[in-house]
């Protein structure tokens, strides 16, 4: 029987007794009050194995400068997850990503072409954490660029202790506004601004309202900008 079921449904028998004292009364208190988990998104194809453990994943990869802050909660409980493996990457100001061939897209049809780039001697923009007691990591890397046919966005996968069935892969993405002004400067500016929209995206496929809702909110840091977001995931 799944657990949380089986707690949520067992009533006042198990939790007023024994319960109690095994997870303690404000998590009783939330039984009712679930936080809910993270809209879960593909991981798509470039995630590579073993990621280096770092928190500063830019390996001087020209770019405007981004702190991003992650807390990890559990999505019943609503406290935060400690020993959770948080692994992110995404592309370079360039539109490719380290550790693998890109996937070249026709900017026509929107269909994959015969071609790729290969990268995979690079390893900048990719690394992994595991959060501390308080939920938390957080990582120093650079403002996404963008790639055909996709919004700018950043992977994040979690795991609770290596529990794999506990993984929760999404994408986080970047205010419009924040992004028309990321796109002007050098490291950018070649490329211009990003041709696709959330109409266009392979992934969101028009679904505005999901990428509000794993939007960063950002704001300005010195030269570059910072910003947090909290990941409702599943632990034990």
């Amino acid at each position: 029987m799944d657990r949380r079921k089986f707690i949520a449904g067992a009533g006042g028998a198990i939790l007023t007794s024994h319960a109690s004292s095994v997870f303690g009364t404000s998590n009783i208190a939330n039984l009712n009050n679930a936080c809910g988990p993270t809209t879960r998104l593909t991981r798509g194809p470039y995630l590579t194995p073993n990621s280096p453990l770092r928190s500063d994943i830019r390996e001087n990869s020209p770019g405007v400068p981004l702190k991003l802050e992650l807390t990890v909660i559990d999505d019943r409980w609503c406290t935060p997850i400690s020993e959770c493996v948080v692994d992110i990457w995404h592309c370079g100001a360039n539109g490719l990503y380290s550790g693998v061939d890109n996937i070249v897209f026709n900017p026509d049809t929107l269909r994959v072409s015969d071609q790729a780039i290969n990268m995979k001697d690079k390893s900048y923009l990719r690394g992994h954490q595991v959060t501390d007691e308080n939920g938390k990591v957080v990582f120093t890397t650079i403002y996404p660029g963008w790639y055909m046919p996709r919004l700018a966005h950043i992977h994040v996968r979690v795991v609770w202790r290596d529990v794999e069935w506990t993984a929760l892969d999404t994408q986080l993405y970047l205010p419009a506004d924040v992004e028309r002004a990321v796109y002007q400067t050098a490291a950018y500016a070649a490329r211009g601004p990003n041709p696709i929209g959330v109409d266009r995206d392979i992934v969101m496929k028009g679904d505005a309202e999901a990428v509000r809702n794993l939007t960063v909110t950002l704001e300005r840091d010195g030269d570059g900008y910072k910003g947090n977001f909290e990941i409702a995931a599943t632990s034990l």
